[in-house]
Formats: C-alpha cells, sequence, structure tokens
C-alpha cells in the first residue's frame, strides 16, 4: 500500500486539544442561534404566532408577557408536535430530496391568576405564569452529491506540504492528520510533498448531513390587568440551547483504479448552552375592539460550549483503513454569546364574539449579536474581533411580519388561519441571495366548559446556502418544514 515511507513509530495526540476559537465559531453560529421561530400551543401556531397584542394564550409570553394579563382565570396547557421535515439539494446541476421525522414538546404552562377587582383600586387581576416554549429546532437531513472539483484531498494536501508527517497531528489534527492516518494521502520524502490517488474530474462527491436539537425557553412571568384596558408585564426566561451536527463526506471514483475506491470523512459537532434574557410589554385597549401592542427583548447572554471530533477511513480494493482509535482527535472551546436584541409593535381588532384579525411587525437586529471570550480561566482568552467584524459585515438588521385570524362558531368551536413572514438576516453577496423565510398556518379548537382542545398545521419554507469544505463549491438548498400541532388545557 504505502511505498516509500518509513511509518512513524509514535505519534503523540493529546484526547482534549484545545484550539482557536476561529476554528468553529463565526457568523454562522450567530445566525443560528438568533433565528426563531415563536414556536408554541396549537392556538399561537395557528395563527402565525400574531399575538402581540392579542395575549390569552400561554405562548404570547415570548412575543408579549402582557398578554397574559389578558386571563381572568388560571390555566394549565401542554402542546405536543410531530414533525416532517425535507429538504432539496442542489449542488454541480444534481438535485437530493431528503426526509426526516421528528416529535416534540413545543410547549407547556401554568397561569395562576389572581382576583384584585374588591380591592377597588383600578386592578382587575394579576398573574404568575410559568412554563417553556421550544423557540427553534434544528431536526433536518440533508443530502448533497454531485461531481465536484477538486477533491477534499487536494485542500488536504495544500495544507500538508511545507510539512513532515509527524507535523500533521499537530497543526492538522482534524484534517490533513486523518488523510495522512487512512492512508489517502501519500507522503515522498525525496520531495516533501503529498499525493493522492485522486486527481480533478475523476470523483463523485457526496455529503450526508444531519442536525438535530432546539432551544427550549423557560419563563418566569407576572402581568396585571388595569381596569380591564391597560395589560402589562414581564418574563424572566432562561434559554437552554442543545445543537449536534454530523455529516460524512465521501468521494468515489468514477473511473477504474487497481487499488484505491474512494474515502469517508465524519464529522460531529455538539453544541450546548445556556442564556438569559428579559422581556416586557404592554397592551391597550383603544377601543372594546381595537388594541395596541408593544413590547421589547434584551439581547439573550448565552455560555456556550463547542466539543468536535472528525475521523476517516480510506476504501481500498483490499480492504479498508481507518484512523486508529487512539489517534482519533477531540476538541472543545468554551466562549459566550449576545444574540440581538427584539423589538415589536402589534394590533389586534376584535369584532364582537365573531372574529379577531391581529398582526406584529418585530425588528430583530442581528449584526448586533457578538461572540465573547469565556470567563474560564482555564481556556486561554479570545478577543474574537475577527469573527464580529466578519459577522458584522455579512448580517443584517431584519423584519418579522406575522398576521392572524380567528373565526368563532357558537361559542364553542374556532377556524385560524395564519401567515409569517421572516427576514433573512444576511447581505445579499456574490454567492448569497437572500431570501425570506414563509409559513403558512391554519387549525380548529373547540372548547367546553373549563376544557379546550386545540390543533394546527404550520407548513414553514427556507432557502438557505451551504458551503462545502472548498468554498467556491456552493449548494444551494430548500427546507420545508410541516408540523402538526396538538395542545390541550384546562381552566382552574
Amino acid at each position: 500500500m504505502r511505498k516509500n515511507i518509513k511509518k512513524v513509530a509514535s505519534i503523540t495526540l493529546m484526547c482534549v486539544i484545545t484550539v482557536s476559537a476561529s476554528f468553529a465559531q463565526n457568523d454562522a453560529d450567530l445566525f443560528r442561534f438568533s433565528k426563531h421561530y415563536h414556536g408554541g400551543s396549537a392556538r399561537f401556531e395557528a395563527m402565525g404566532g400574531a399575538f402581540g397584542a392579542l395575549g390569552a394564550d400561554i405562548s404570547s409570553v415570548q412575543v408579549n408577557p402582557a398578554g397574559l394579563g389578558r386571563f381572568s382565570s388560571s390555566q394549565f396547557s401542554l402542546s405536543l408536535s410531530p414533525t416532517i421535515n425535507s429538504t432539496n439539494a442542489s449542488f454541480m446541476g444534481t438535485d437530493t430530496k431528503t426526509v426526516k421525522t421528528s416529535f416534540s414538546v413545543p410547549s407547556f404552562g401554568v397561569v395562576l391568576t389572581k382576583d384584585l377587582s374588591s380591592r377597588n383600586k383600578g386592578d382587575m387581576y394579576s398573574q404568575f405564569a410559568f412554563g417553556m416554549n421550544r423557540v427553534a429546532h434544528y431536526n433536518q437531513r440533508t443530502v448533497i452529491e454531485g461531481v465536484q472539483f477538486p477533491s477534499l484531498l487536494d485542500n488536504f494536501i495544500g495544507q500538508a506540504n511545507g510539512y513532515y508527517p509527524e507535523e500533521l497531528s499537530q497543526f492538522f489534527p482534524f484534517s490533513t492528520s486523518l488523510a495522512y492516518e487512512s492512508y489517502t494521502i501519500d507522503y515522498d520524502s525525496i520531495s516533501n510533498s503529498y499525493t493522492s490517488y485522486l486527481n480533478a474530474g475523476d470523483m463523485k462527491m457526496k455529503r450526508e448531513i444531519a442536525t438535530r436539537g432546539g432551544i427550549n425557553e423557560f419563563f418566569l412571568s407576572y402581568s396585571r390587568n388595569r381596569m380591564n384596558r391597560l395589560y402589562y408585564g414581564f418574563a424572566l426566561n432562561i434559554r437552554t440551547y442543545n445543537y449536534t451536527e454530523s455529516y460524512v463526506h465521501s468521494e468515489d471514483l468514477t473511473v477504474t483504479d487497481p487499488d484505491f475506491n474512494g474515502f469517508d470523512y465524519e464529522y460531529t459537532l455538539r453544541t450546548k448552552g445556556t442564556g438569559v434574557n428579559l422581556k416586557l410589554g404592554a397592551i391597550y385597549l383603544i377601543t372594546d375592539g381595537f388594541r395596541i401592542g408593544a413590547s421589547f427583548h434584551t439581547p439573550t447572554y448565552i455560555g456556550m460550549e463547542d466539543k468536535w471530533t472528525a475521523t476517516m477511513t480510506g476504501r481500498f480494493k483490499e480492504g479498508n483503513y481507518s484512523v486508529p482509535e487512539q489517534l482519533v482527535p477531540e476538541a472543545q472551546y468554551k466562549y459566550r454569546m449576545i444574540t440581538p436584541l427584539r423589538a415589536v409593535v402589534s394590533a389586534s381588532y376584535v369584532i364582537g364574539m365573531n372574529a379577531v384579525i391581529s398582526g406584529d411587525v418585530e425588528y430583530t437586529g442581528y449584526n448586533m449579536g457578538r461572540l465573547r471570550s469565556t470567563t474560564d480561566v482555564t481556556y486561554e482568552p479570545y478577543d474574537f474581533d475577527i469573527e464580529n467584524a466578519d459577522a458584522k459585515a455579512r448580517l443584517t438588521n431584519a423584519l418579522n411580519y406575522r398576521l392572524g385570524a380567528e373565526f368563532n362558531i357558537q361559542q364553542k368551536f374556532f377556524l385560524r388561519a395564519g401567515f409569517a413572514l421572516y427576514g433573512n438576516a444576511y447581505k445579499k453577496s456574490e454567492n448569497i441571495d437572500p431570501k425570506p423565510d414563509i409559513s403558512y398556518s391554519g387549525g380548529l379548537g373547540y372548547k367546553i366548559g373549563r376544557f379546550s382542545i386545540d390543533v394546527a398545521y404550520v407548513n414553514r419554507n427556507m432557502q438557505r446556502t451551504y458551503y462545502s469544505f472548498l468554498g467556491s463549491n456552493v449548494a444551494n438548498t430548500r427546507l420545508s418544514n410541516n408540523s402538526v400541532i396538538i395542545s390541550a388545557s384546562i381552566r382552574f
């Protein structure tokens, strides 16, 4: 197999390697953890999340905490949701479709209401509430394939040239070192250069990407009803972040080779974090039917930890060669992130007891997001100046629009519809033509006595640009998220 090479007797590789923060943290991370869609109860989702001036739903707290001031009784609610995610990817003239299913709990919570009207001071009710809303989910599977020029191995060779084999694990533990240890690149000691079995134009690439996880927002809120005219409230929110991305990058020869078939490069990133923010809001009834609302969401301050690993397998006619387990690298890094503030203005109109129309306009300052060094003294400080400058140059501010309507039939049955348009966070560039995310929704509700059950269907459509290892090769993906939400609530 490997000729004219004296195998290095021992290569020392730390199991945990501390690397530069720039290896993993960039504007893509800021975008990922700043983007969310206000997921929640079936009623909330069916009406497009347009609850900033409407309230009276446990999930409205994530848009405007004053909305809980609309409750005049206590309530417990729970929501469940199966989801089908489909992805269409276009790369180098090849289109691929993949489907992934998942299940989640998008919302649960309790509102405890206290009657204050006997005090005769203008306060009607106060509400204390706690619960959770799932504001983002990452369950997706994408397959990108096509004939790619050049090979990933050419990129690895470009890194390796000028270094001896025993140096690769120190300088390139997650890339070129793995190629060398899996026998997919070879070293010529005479010319001090590397070669591979693949040549540009004679290979087929396939990359399978699987992501999972989400952002859960746990809230504690307090609100008040002033004379059935003014409602105000605040919510302290703790967010938990879980994100895993795994992909397998495979290349296969399209021509016959007596020894070599191809290779598989595998990479996994796991991110976990905890963040905190505060939301303030108010709703005012100009008339009994016409209502306006406004809310402000502070930036979210997050402590993050990334862990990543990679390995590689060379596939030969005589068998496969994988990187030895003791040489498989692992790394971790802690850092802080500040995701942007939001401001929401809302209006709704209630038509007697028969119908309601509601709308929100939400501002998100994506280019205000920042990466910061961790306060953990076991990690070397890093200023993230370059990454933050890149993020500010690439990201922009965006407006999100949400519309919803509900029709009341005989005070028991409810018919709902919604629409939402989420502005793109990225500026237009040579490789990126930013498109908004669009969702359509609808649902039904039934109320009898103290019990309510609701169901909603949401179709969300997104377009994303995916970069392979070689920056000039771009895959355009169209994502479709189809969710059914079922909610049950009881008043007490």
